[in-house]
């Protein structure tokens, strides 16, 4: 019996005094209020009672890691539905799967599992966090229990802690065994080395091989795209060791990759390949990438002392450890698309996490008209690629043609449509529009539908209203039709410039009719026609997409990022304003923040053939302006977190490079600007150490400190930026404090999962910072080779430290849930008892039916089960004296005395028989009730 409310018990007393204070008539009355002020006054403190049931809820973990079988889903998935079609009325179930995060997948219920739906990234095995999350879904006040269906591999934080929270819960955790075969697994077990090495010096490599039985494997080791080992040889059954030698390079970082192959099947051949990392110290140098890989600009710089390595665009991969082997990148003239919105995703994240420095360098593919406006390198770089109406030559006419189809129904990761992002696409496009201009859009699926008309960009808030309702109607895209309304539209417009854009699903465009003809009309019309296409170069209809902008005289981009659409219209718009790149020799002249770069004066600069009009960010620093009209800055820097980023809206080698090509300090100018954007070399200062190693998957950063240190030399504790990814995907960044682990160091420990790479910078005010060699794993530890019996063990400690047993009839555990009290509320009840007993009490009151009822119990009954009161009294007319009353009373007693009562007359003392008074409380009643 408990209260989970008891401080209403309070009203006890109030209430216990008014029953004192107002009677009420009759001993019914007052048994009837009590009952429901009683009842009242308990519901409000939620009196219960626990009750022992057996009822309850079964929790069911999935194992979705990576080392699972190929078909451990369909085998969940089946074991689920059995547990469901067994389970009891009253119980629920609840599913719960994990690999590198946990997630409910099924909240505790009565249905049936309907399937897996969450993603939980299948390289790593997070069990503990996994079972944590199960009995967050478990009541306490309810009997719970826990099925595992798992190789008992786990990853992460150890399981023992949560198994003793299942423990203390009095939750059993069962499991069932699910694995993939072992027998025939050849593996590298391992690889070692060092982290990292300086330039021309040799180390080894050790890795061991791990063989299921004597036989003849054959091995390949690959440093970056280069063979440098390959052979075979005999290994035993076990472990074995083979060793490589190798002279580290001069700069960057090399990436070791490992081969090996055995004679017979293998059941998991991802352990037969297994990647190492070793950073070469000393200065790193810097990555000088253009469109075709051959300029002048890295000759230049080399000649200014600088180590410059020079490299085509196609043959980057901006992974994190090709960025961490340089101190700057400079990316001349070069289109965002050859970068690639992951590409530019990492260099963001290494320069403004990992310390980097970026050059950015102008032309007709660079800035605005490259596509980096809206791009993930805008808010890095130091200058503003807007649009300014006051800064525009000619009034531009545009109309954007969507497809509406049914395919741009279907949403991307973040939850949003195809459509969706469209239509937030020509939104950017009206934002990049003033009033001068003019701007019209059609939606088009099996007809045109226009949606905004050819009008000026006055009201940009309607027009954004009128093209974000736009929703996807089903059937494909016709393109003549889409090509034909908007040129319609775009006929009566007088502007300079006068445009389409043609936005298709690459793999849904139909019915182009003669578009070859309707083309030739508008290039002769004077209007240009661009393609975004959403899929790929590859898709059915792509090639239809490139010859209706090669003949439209426009651009035909493709993306399958649907996230990447407002970049690509935002480009196109920018593009065809034909305002963002000025292709006309201009002045120049330095200011007071070249200083800061060149650290010595250069004398007058001499005149540029053209530059990408840009604007300066607020807290940029500005070296170098134009002296036109519009004072553009040409050179501008800043520091973006632990990075710099420098600007040069100048052609450096091109036909628009201009007099300054010539120019005696062209090399000390672009050598300074490179030079400050490289940076110092980065040091922690004299008595400080940094060192990081692998241990069983996680990685380990120390900062080793002077034992004979006098004082510390920093006020905070240090702080690491880490930065991970991996291959094929974005960047990102977190923080980790560093804390004492002796006297003289500090540790942070960084668990890796799977194929992904840490890039770790540890910096401190008043020690400076420090980007550390980039680490990995060899491989997912997904695919470690599994010991004989290890996930089995686990999982038998796992269920005897918690009073589980292996599951091998899955209906069966309904019947092995504890008994459990539970508490019962009785609110509801008692609030049903309090509204009986009040209308008993209305009852009464009105007819006095209980009492008569009560008083006519059969004679036989005995004594002690009659009422010990009567009908209530009937008083007398109001007026009289109680002396009167008191008279009355002793003369009809002494004439009852006097008088038989069979022969006397009832009479009261004014001469009233019985019943005129009974007729006179009537009236009253009457009077009184309004009956």
């Amino acid at each position: 019996m408990t209260f989970t409310d008891p401080f209403w018990l309070v009203l006890a007393i109030p209430m216990a005094m008014a029953f004192w204070r107002w009677p009420l008539p009759s001993r019914l009355l007052t048994v009837l209020r009590c009952i429901a002020s009683v009842s009242i006054l308990l519901a409000l403190c939620g009196f219960s009672i626990r009750l022992a049931t057996r009822s309850g809820t079964v929790v069911l973990i999935a194992d979705r890691s990576l080392s699972m079988p190929s078909n451990c889903e369909l085998q969940q998935r089946e074991a689920a539905d059995l547990i469901h079609a067994s389970m009891p009325s009253g119980d629920r179930l609840a599913v719960v799967s994990f690999g590198e995060r946990a997630a409910v997948e099924q909240s505790p219920q009565a249905g049936r599992f309907a399937g897996f739906s969450a993603t939980v990234g299948r390289e790593a095995s997070q069990l503990a966090d996994a079972i944590d999350t199960a009995l967050s879904l478990l009541d306490r006040d309810e009997s719970g229990r826990i099925l595992l269906m798992s190789d008992g591999l786990w990853t992460g934080r150890d399981i023992a802690s949560s198994a003793a929270r299942a423990a203390a819960a009095n939750v059993a955790l069962d499991y069932r065994v699910v694995d993939r075969p072992k027998s025939g697994d050849l593996a590298i077990e391992r690889i070692e080395g060092p982290d990292s090495a300086r330039p021309g010096e040799s180390f080894m490599l050790t890795a061991w091989i791990s063989s299921p039985r004597a036989q003849a494997i054959s091995y390949e080791l690959h440093r970056g795209s280069a063979v440098i080992a390959r052979g075979t040889r005999p290994v035993p059954s076990g472990v074995s060791r083979l060793l490589f030698r190798d002279t580290a390079p001069e700069h960057g970082v090399c990436e070791y990759l490992l081969r090996v192959d055995g004679e017979g099947l293998d059941p998991a051949t991802e352990n037969n390949r297994a990647r190492f990392l070793v950073g070469i110290l000393g200065d790193r140098p810097v990555l000088c990438v253009s469109a075709t890989g051959v300029s002048g600009l890295p000759s230049l710089l080399r000649r200014g002392g600088l180590n410059v390595k020079s490299q085509a665009v196609g043959d980057c991969r901006w992974s994190l450890e090709e960025l961490a082997g340089y101190a700057a990148v400079i990316v001349e003239n070069t289109p965002a698309s050859r970068i690639g919105r992951t590409g530019m995703d990492n260099l963001a994240a290494w320069v403004a996490k990992g310390g980097g420095g970026l050059i950015l360098t102008g032309g007709r593919d660079s800035f605005g008209p490259g596509g980096y406006y809206k791009s993930s390198l805008d808010p890095v770089i130091p200058v503003s690629m807007e649009l300014r109406r006051e800064h525009r030559k000619l009034a531009l006419a545009i109309v954007v043609a969507l497809d509406r189809s049914g395919s741009m129904a279907m949403t991307v990761p973040g939850g949003r449509a195809k459509m969706d992002l469209a239509n937030l696409a020509t939104a950017e496009v009206i934002d990049l529009l003033s009033p001068m201009d003019q701007f019209g859009c059609v939606a088009v699926d099996s007809a045109a539908h226009e949606i905004v008309p050819l009008s000026a960009v006055t009201n940009k808030g309607e027009m954004r209203s009128r093209v974000l309702q736009i929703d996807s109607a089903g059937g494909g895209i016709f393109i003549y039709e889409a090509l034909k309304n908007a040129a319609r539209m775009l006929a009566p417009a007088e502007a300079g410039a006068k445009h389409i854009v043609l936005f298709a699903d690459a793999a849904d465009s139909e019915q182009p009719g003669d578009y070859k003809a309707l083309v030739a009309k508008c290039v002769k019309a004077g209007i240009t026609i661009s393609v975004v296409g959403l899929g790929t170069e590859r898709d059915s209809d792509a090639e239809l997409l490139k010859d209706v902008a090669r003949r439209g005289g426009g651009q035909c981009m493709f993306t399958n990022v649907a996230e990447e659409l407002p970049r690509l219209f935002a480009q196109d718009t920018l593009v065809v304003a034909r305002s963002a790149f000025l292709d006309t020799p201009v002045a120049v002249r330095p200011v007071a923040g070249l200083m800061v770069l060149t650290r010595q004066p250069l004398g007058d600069f001499p005149a540029i053939g053209g530059y990408n009009l840009c604007y300066l960010r607020p807290t940029a620093n500005l070296a170098v302006a134009s002296k036109d009209e519009y004072t553009a800055p040409v050179v501008a820097s800043w520091h973006v977190g632990l990075g710099r980023v420098l600007c040069y809206t100048g052609e450096v080698d091109g036909k628009h490079t201009g007099a300054i090509a010539k120019w005696k300090n062209v090399g000390e100018f672009f050598t300074s600007l490179a030079r400050w954007t490289a940076g110092r070399q980065q040091s922690l200062g004299r008595g400080i150490l940094a060192t990081q190693e692998l241990r069983n998957g996680v990685c380990r950063v120390e900062l080793h400190l002077d034992p004979d240190r006098e004082t510390t030399a920093f006020s905070s504790l240090p702080e690491l930026t880490v930065l991970s990814a991996r291959p094929g995907e974005s960047a990102v960044s977190r923080k980790v404090r560093m804390n004492w682990a002796s006297a003289d160091v500090l540790l942070a420990e960084l668990p890796i999962s799977g194929s992904e790479t840490l890039l770790n910078t540890v910096s401190s005010p008043g020690i400076g910072q420090t980007t550390l060699a980039p680490v990995c794993l060899p491989y997912s530890p997904e695919y470690l080779p599994q010991t004989t019996g290890r996930g089995q063990n686990a999982l038998e400690q796992l269920a005897s430290s918690t009073g589980g047993r292996e599951r091998v009839n899955l209906s069966d555990i309904w019947r092995d849930l504890p008994r459990k009290s539970r508490g019962v509320s009785l609110a509801s009840y008692l609030l049903i008892v309090a509204i009986v007993a009040f209308l008993l009490e209305v009852l009464q009151r009105r007819t006095a039916l209980l009492s008569v009822r009560w008083r006519a119990m059969p004679a036989h009954w005995p004594a002690a089960l009659r009422p010990s009161w009567r009908l209530p009294r009937l008083s007398l007319p109001r007026g009289r004296k109680k002396t009167e009353q008191i008279g009355a009373k002793s003369s009809s007693e002494t004439a009852t005395t006097a008088k038989s009562p069979a022969s006397v007359p009832e009479k009261t003392t004014d001469g009233k028989g019985f019943s005129d008074v009974l007729d006179q409380a009537r009236q009253r009643a009457r009077r009184r009730t309004g009956r």
